[in-house]
């Protein structure tokens, strides 16, 4: 199971629970719409593990040993999540802690009994505006610590939406994906690190607190520099990739290609070939040769009105041309790859096996216009694009220029079945029948 993300890495409400405390700006609290902070109906709250969470962060010791344990601890509670939402939710237990300490911190001088439940969680009593100041470094040393973990994980979120053409195409991106464990325990340890010195901040030991605070905040500086950093060269790789690939297409076309050569240049760059899926069982490329290819670019989730087509257009051509589903994804998952496979066990058609982003997406989208929509790219038997047709315009065979008979075609047929209807009449026993 993972957790739903918004599309802004932070909802609002993790947001403002982690504000810098207004007493500590000298300013007042901005208003918030509570419309904005509001859950969609949608959203359920994974309340009791975020409570466990917390929990486990409030009752953990100072000391690097602790931590470590403690953030282990956690690793397992959210074995269930994905690597990123791990991170996520332990950051957003702290907010829950976060939100009720700063609470009772400020109603617990006006309300006894939010003086009650502090005193049970050994929350100080901070009156006054000179109070809170004589704690600004060790809150600000905290609130920037925390504003740190997060810049971590919307690098980690930017790294894992790169479009991945494979190891041999982007080896920086596949060496940045396979820290983000790592990364993920270091946000973790520090966030722990952060629940550990919430109470001791206004404490008799605020200074030690710091210091624990600042080294934190200096190994968690070092690794979003190198997170930036592996992010840049990540861009990099993939232009050039996306660029080599469009210029290896270009040329190849104002060549004499084969149409595995296209095909190689669309899906797979550097990486190796693998071979078209066909059902439940897997073709060489070599059956593509000598035919008109229709190749398919799409997402899995093609209409069954698209499918009807296909089909239709499958019958029509016969055994002049294939049609070849390339896959357009945006992550490569097993669901991904299953509907596509699902989809196309439906139609007679062969699947390339690459279910993750392709290196020729730019010249796809360029040349050949697509965009979201089905596209049928037609190549004939010598690898020229012949057309370009969304699937959605497609009426009959007759929306294929290269696939209709032409006048004179069309007379040679008639006099042909003429000629075997009158042999066939003289003589019923000839093989002309049994052609024809």
């Amino acid at each position: 199971m993972e957790i739903l993300l918004t599309p802004s890495p932070f909802p609002l409400w993790l947001k403002t629970s982690l504000s810098t405390p207004p007493l500590l700006l000298g300013t007042q609290a901005p208003l918030i719409n509570v419309e904005d902070i509001t859950p969609s109906a949608s959203f359920s709250s994974p309340f009791c593990i975020l409570k466990q969470i917390s929990c486990k962060m409030d009752c953990n010791a100072p000391g690097e040993v602790n931590a470590h344990e403690t953030t282990l601890s956690i690793l397992r509670m959210l074995s269930d999540y994905s690597w990123d939402a791990r991170a996520v939710m332990t950051l957003a237990a702290f907010a829950f802690g976060f939100g009720e300490f700063w609470f009772l911190v400020q109603l617990q001088s006006s309300d006894e009994l939010a003086k009650s439940v502090a005193s049970l969680k050994q929350i100080p009593v901070l009156v006054g505006r000179k109070q809170f100041q004589k704690h600004q470094q060790a809150f600000t040393e905290l609130i920037n610590l925390i504003k740190g973990t997060m810049e971590v994980i919307r690098c980690i979120f930017e790294l894992e939406k790169l479009p991945n053409y494979g190891r041999e195409n982007v080896p920086a991106l596949s060496k940045a994906l396979d820290h983000i464990p790592i990364h993920v325990y270091w946000v973790i340890r520090t966030v722990v690190g952060c629940s550990t010195q919430m109470t001791r901040i206004t404490g008799d030991d605020q200074q030690q607190a710091v210091d624990d605070l600042s080294s934190l905040a200096y190994n968690l500086d070092h690794i979003l520099n190198n997170l930036k950093m592996q992010l840049n060269t990540c861009k990099q790789q993939i232009e050039a990739t996306e660029t080599e690939a469009y210029q290896i297409l270009e040329n190849q076309f104002q060549t004499h290609p084969t149409i595995t050569e296209v095909i190689k240049a669309l899906c797979y760059g550097k990486s190796n070939m693998q071979l078209l899926i066909d059902g439940s069982t897997e073709v060489n490329f070599d059956i593509l040769k000598h035919k008109y290819v229709l190749l398919l670019f799409s997402g899995p989730d093609v209409s069954e009105n698209d499918l009807l087509t296909l089909k239709q257009l499958h019958q029509e051509i016969g055994n002049r041309g294939k049609i070849v589903w390339i896959p357009i994804v945006g992550k490569a998952t097993p669901d991904i790859e299953m509907k596509f496979r699902s989809r196309g066990s439906e139609v007679p058609l062969y699947i390339v096996h690459k279910f993750s982003p392709i290196p020729g997406i730019k010249f796809i989208k360029e040349k050949w216009h697509f965009r979201h929509e089905a596209l049928l790219v037609v190549i004939n038997a010598k690898v020229r694009v012949e057309q370009c047709i969304l699937l959605g315009q497609i009426k009959d065979i007759n929306s294929f220029p290269c696939f209709r008979k032409k006048k004179m075609d069309v007379l040679v047929d008639g006099i042909s079945r003429c000629a075997c209807h009158c042999l066939c009449v003289h003589v019923p026993t000839s093989k002309c029948c049994q052609r024809h």
